[in-house]
């Protein structure tokens, strides 16, 4: 092996411990997150549904380092799900005070990132490359799904 290629493979290994080690940190700092949200209802003894949103976004980017783990890559979809969940809770956020015309712009971005999901998971669905190859069973049966998430 040259050692233009020994570095490399050295170099990948090292980033690819770095980038599992990120993924532990930050699905640690969002549980943290969803425990100091927790702690705050209680104490507040009331909850609140921009509370339950924000724990939900928590969630979701605990769920996508989850899948990278698991899957060794993240559907783009993962992010677009957060971003609707972050844009729901702005609306939220804003109460009656809120502009119609804002209203309307953040709603329709909610539709718009929606459409972007719809649409990505159907191509994703009917255009991608390789079968995905079933773990459980033999080597010799292959599913016919894409492997796109």
């Amino acid at each position: 092996m040259k050692p233009e290629q020994q570095l490399d493979r050295f170099l990948s290994t090292i980033f690819r411990y770095v980038e599992k080690a990120v993924l532990l940190l930050v699905g640690g700092l969002a549980l943290l997150a969803i425990g100091q949200l927790v702690m705050g209802v209680v104490g507040n003894g009331q909850v609140k549904l921009e509370d339950v949103l924000l724990i939900f976004i928590f969630l979701e980017i605990m769920a996508m380092a989850n899948v990278y783990f698991i899957r060794h890559r993240v559907p783009f979809t993962y992010p677009m799900f957060i971003a609707v969940t972050a844009l729901s809770r702005l609306i939220v956020l804003q109460g009656k005070n809120i502009a119609p015309e804002n209203l309307l712009f953040e709603g329709g971005a909610i539709l718009l990132v929606s459409v972007a999901i719809l649409v990505i998971r159907f191509s994703q669905r009917y255009h991608c490359d390789e079968p995905e190859r079933d773990e459980n069973a033999n080597t010799e049966h292959a599913t016919t799904r894409p492997p796109c998430g």
